[in-house]
C-alpha cells in the first residue's frame, strides 16, 4: 500500500504543478520531453529538482536530491525483488 502511494503521490503533484503553471515547470526543465522522462522514470527525483533549482543548488539541495534519487532507485529495486522467483536452496538433510 504504502509503494502504491509512493508511487502516486510525487506523480500527482508534479501534474497539479504543471496543469497550475505549465510556464514555470517547462522554464526548470528547458524541455517537456525532460520533464515527461522525469514524470514517467524518476518521480521524486524530478518533483525535488523542480522545487530546489529555482532558488539555486546549494549543498542542501543537493542533498535533498540526492535523498530523492535514493527513493526512485529504492522504488525501482522492491519491484525487481519482488517480481523475482521465490525458490528455497534448502536441502532438508
Amino acid at each position: 500500500m504504502m509503494a502504491i502511494f509512493g508511487a502516486i503521490i510525487p506523480r500527482f503533484a508534479l501534474l497539479v504543478g504543471w496543469y497550475n503553471d505549465p510556464g514555470f515547470w517547462t522554464n526548470v526543465y528547458s524541455s517537456p520531453f525532460l520533464f515527461l522522462l522525469g514524470f514517467i522514470f524518476l518521480p521524486w527525483t524530478t518533483l525535488i529538482y523542480g522545487l530546489a533549482a529555482p532558488n539555486g543548488m546549494t549543498i542542501v539541495n543537493w542533498i535533498f536530491l540526492l535523498f530523492g534519487l535514493l527513493i526512485d532507485l529504492g522504488t525501482w529495486g522492491i519491484g525487481f525483488f519482488a517480481a523475482r522467483k521465490q525458490t528455497s536452496y534448502y536441502r532438508g538433510t
